[in-house]
């Protein structure tokens, strides 16, 4: 190493140990500042008023659902949201519970129910589907029951690009304070 390298190192050095020196200067001023204060001690910060938004990915936001689901939306287009992101379950990215929670319009009630059957609709359907895609057909409105606070729609999901093969998402729906939520989801093919 050269003389000029030499002293490039040793300045260097000097800087950082210097830069040290003072931190721990300055921290203890800090301390020293809070206990010659009477021995007040800083007030914790305030809590914000709102729990924080916090956005679902992608993966899961589908359908048109993206938040637009406002306690008036119609249970045509609250199935279509949930239906479009249960179909998109997938055991290697997620567990149930998991991925049951982050479902939209979800019944609290019915959550354990689901949780349980995401399994069995994986291995007899979800596993098969490849690019499913909705096929934008939905279950006719059934005016009588949605009157009544209960009715079912079915989506009807492609099971692939090419395919003529349906899956078929039946929900049940019912009206809670908030708007329509999913009480049940069975699959079939057809």
């Amino acid at each position: 190493m050269t003389h000029r390298g030499r002293r490039l190192a040793v300045l260097f050095i000097t800087l950082v140990v210097l830069g040290l020196a003072l931190n721990n200067i300055a921290g203890r001023a800090r301390s020293g500042q809070g206990q010659a204060g009477g021995g007040e001690t800083a007030a914790p910060g305030a809590r914000p008023l709102a729990p924080l938004y916090v956005p679902r990915p992608a993966s899961l936001i589908s359908g048109g659902y993206g938040g637009s689901l406002t306690s008036e939306a119609t249970p045509q287009e609250v199935a279509r949201a949930v239906a479009g992101a249960y179909v998109k379950y997938d055991p290697d990215r997620t567990t149930p519970q998991t991925f049951v929670d982050r479902l939209p319009r979800v019944a609290p009630a019915a959550r354990a129910q689901l949780r349980q059957q995401m399994a069995q609709d994986w291995q007899d359907h979800l596993s098969k589907l490849s690019g499913a895609t909705a096929t934008g057909t939905l279950s006719a409105p059934d005016t009588s029951a949605e009157q009544s606070g209960k009715t079912e729609v079915t989506v009807d999901f492609g099971k692939g690009e090419n395919s003529s093969e349906l899956l078929h998402v039946t929900l049940g729906l019912e009206q809670g304070d908030d708007g329509w939520v999913v009480t049940s989801v069975k699959l079939e093919e057809g």
